[in-house]
Formats: C-alpha cells, sequence, structure tokens
C-alpha cells in the first residue's frame, strides 16, 4: 500500500497535469475562436493592395491570390487597378494604371470575402475603369456586400480633420482655459466652445478644412456660400 505522503504526491501531479491540460485546452479553444471569427479576404490580381487600415502591406506575405485576413469591423484599403491589354491600333501591348483610391467596407460573419473589378474585357473597357472604377464584394454565399469607394486625396484629407477635431476635444479645450488660470467652477460653457473653435483653427490646415466641407456640403449650402463670398468680396 502507498504510504500517505506517496498519496498525496499522486494527487497534486494529478491535479497539475488536469490544470495544465485545461489551461491548453482553453488556449487553444480561443486560437481557434480568433480563426474563426476572421474573415480571408481575396483580391483579384488585377487589383494591387498597398495599404490595408493604413498599414502598409509587405506583399512578400501575400499569397498569388493576394489573401488577407481581417477581423471584424470597418476596412479600408488603399488599391490601384494595372493590367495590360492588346492596343489593336498599334499592334502592342499596354498597360493599363489606375490612380490608387480606397475601399471602404464592413465585415461581420462572413468567412470568405473575393474583392474583384466589374468584368473587364478588352482595352476601351479598362480606360473606362480607371476613369470611374466600379467593385463587388460577395461572401462565400455569393452575396453582395456593401462598399464605398473613394479618392484618396479625399480620404487623407477626411483623416486629417478627424485628427484635429479629435486632438482638440472639448476636455482639451476646458484644460487649455484652466492652463491660463480661469476657474473651472465660473466658466461660460459659449466662451469654452469659442475656445475650443479657435484651438482647431490655430492647429487645423485651414485649406484641408474648407476643402473638406465644401466637399460635404450640399448644392443648396455651396450656393449660400458663394452668395456669402461673393457679397464679402463687394463689401471689400
Amino acid at each position: 500500500m502507498l504510504s500517505t505522503s506517496k498519496l498525496t504526491r499522486c494527487k497534486n501531479l494529478f491535479n497539475q497535469s488536469v490544470v495544465s491540460s485545461l489551461c491548453a485546452s482553453l488556449l487553444l479553444s480561443g486560437f481557434i475562436a480568433v480563426q474563426a471569427s476572421a474573415a480571408t479576404l481575396t483580391v483579384t490580381d488585377n487589383l494591387i493592395v498597398r495599404d490595408v487600415d493604413d498599414k502598409t502591406v509587405d506583399h512578400g506575405f501575400l499569397s498569388k491570390k493576394q489573401q488577407l485576413e481581417l477581423t471584424p469591423g470597418q476596412h479600408s484599403l488603399v488599391i490601384k487597378y494595372k493590367d495590360v491589354f492588346e492596343d489593336i491600333d498599334f499592334a502592342e501591348d499596354r498597360l493599363v494604371t489606375s490612380d490608387y483610391f480606397v475601399v471602404r467596407f464592413n465585415v461581420t460573419t462572413q468567412q470568405k470575402l473575393l474583392l474583384s473589378t466589374t468584368e473587364i474585357n478588352n482595352l476601351a473597357a479598362a480606360e473606362r475603369f480607371v476613369s470611374s472604377p466600379e467593385l463587388t464584394l460577395r461572401d462565400e454565399h455569393k452575396q453582395e456586400l456593401v462598399l464605398a469607394l473613394q479618392k484618396l486625396d479625399d480620404y487623407k484629407l477626411a483623416q486629417q480633420v478627424a485628427k484635429v477635431v479629435t486632438s482638440l476635444s472639448a476636455p482639451a479645450a476646458i484644460s487649455h482655459l484652466n492652463n491660463d488660470n480661469i476657474n473651472e467652477n465660473t466658466a461660460n460653457p459659449i466662451t469654452d466652445d469659442q475656445t475650443f473653435s479657435e484651438q482647431v483653427i490655430k492647429n487645423a490646415d485651414t485649406v484641408a478644412m474648407l476643402k473638406y466641407w465644401w466637399q460635404k456640403a450640399s448644392a443648396d449650402e455651396k450656393n449660400k456660400f458663394l452668395d456669402f463670398m461673393s457679397k464679402n468680396k463687394a463689401l471689400n
């Protein structure tokens, strides 16, 4: 028969083994869950991916089918179109390349996604695509997902505006007031808003901001602004 001390040691070893097995199982299941939640995006060969979510893609790690793993959520890709077609008029091949543009879409429960161009069979179709890109995004069930295309300059402009507004949030404006030895308890909300606006203007690229809001404005708002500019020009 085993002594009490030997039985205790056996129990301890057994408990440690069970705990280790449980930990390993939990880690493995967690890894599998993460893997299962990610969607595999395949990009057709005539699309070149430069950035994914503002991070440069290392093409050395892309497969020939250009596959990317994307977690659920909003994503943005900076891509361009590139393909070669025969120019019948000049009896030679022509390389057709578009400018970089941005594709934005949302991943939810999809497992597989395919990003592709519309059907492009000849040089004329390729040139039309370059002037007005059209893409489709489908899941593993061939269901088409909603996506948005945006010029790269417009995308960067929106990022600049968002960065300025985020860095100069209302708490930052209040902190600025406190640094100027203004009593927080007697601060005027209107003054806080004015100071915040002044700080945004001070730190922002004014031309970029004007371009951004012009693009956001409706036709009626643009006409009102042009009327305002015309009146002010007359006064000056």
